[in-house]
This record gives C-alpha cells, structure tokens and sequence, in this order.
C-alpha cells in the first residue's frame, strides 16, 4: 500500500503543474492571434472531431454553456468557426472549424508539440506512460467516487 506522504505529495503537485502548464502554454500560443479562451476552443474542437456538439464542447473546456457561447460569438466573428443547428432538435448546435480555424489548429498544435518537447523530451517513454496512466486512474476514480460508484 501507498504511504499517504507519497499520495500527498502527487495529488498537491496537481493544481501548480497544471497552472506552470498553462502558463508556459499560452505563452507559446500568444502569436496565434487568438485569447487563450478561443485558442482553447479551437483547439479542443479539433481534437474533438469535425462537428463538435456544443454542450460537450462547453464541458470539456469546463465552463458553464452560457460562457462558452460568447466565445463562439467571437470564433465566428474572427472567422475561425461557425454553428450550425442539430436536425430534429432546434436547441443543439455543433461547432465547426472553418478553413482558419483549422490552420490555425495545426499551427497550435504543432507549437504545442515543440513545447511539450523542450520541457519532456528527454524522459522515457516508460515514465511517461507511468504518469499518464497514474492520472487517468485518478481522473477515473475521482468521477467514480463523484458520481457515488465507489466501493465503500
């Protein structure tokens, strides 16, 4: 079994790796053009598929619908992606990306690649599968434990 300083120490290391993460992230986005909110979403809608239903969309960003539809207010003005309406349900839409938003996607996602590159590059394989599996199963059992399916 796990000693709970080791547990400790992983699960407190989470929030200051994620914000140093983003920090370095939208520093290397910041020539895209784009707020780190749209670049998000543009990037997210990429990953997600050519017609990305907006309230999955609004919950993989993480932020509440109505939010989410000022930024693809802006998506649209910048010409980078478009709603359209879900046939036979007048209150869904998807989010497409349209011919920028797509290039600019694959801009990010290239920038993205180098930076993850300078700063992990050189650990092995084997270790960052470790951590990405350790994640996932906590990612996993945390929803579990949310959702009132954990063993107790």
């Amino acid at each position: 079994m796990t000693c709970d300083s080791s547990l400790y120490a992983l699960t407190n290391a989470l929030q200051p790796v994620r914000r140093a993460w983003v920090q370095a992230a939208t520093r290397q986005l910041a020539g895209s053009g784009l707020s780190t909110s749209l670049a998000t979403v543009v990037l997210l809608v990429s990953r997600l598929g050519a017609a990305t239903n907006q309230r999955a969309l609004a919950l993989e960003v993480g932020i509440n619908p109505a939010a989410l539809v000022r930024l693809l207010d802006h998506g649209e003005a910048a010409g980078v992606l478009v709603r359209n309406d879900v046939e036979g349900d007048r209150r869904s839409k998807v989010v497409e990306l349209l011919p920028e938003g797509r290039r600019l996607a694959l801009a990010m996602e290239e920038s993205l690649a180098a930076l993850r590159q300078e700063l992990l590059g050189e650990l092995p394989d084997h270790d960052v599968e470790t951590a990405t599996r350790v994640l996932r199963l906590l990612e996993e059992r945390s929803a579990d434990w949310l959702s009132g399916n954990q063993d107790r």
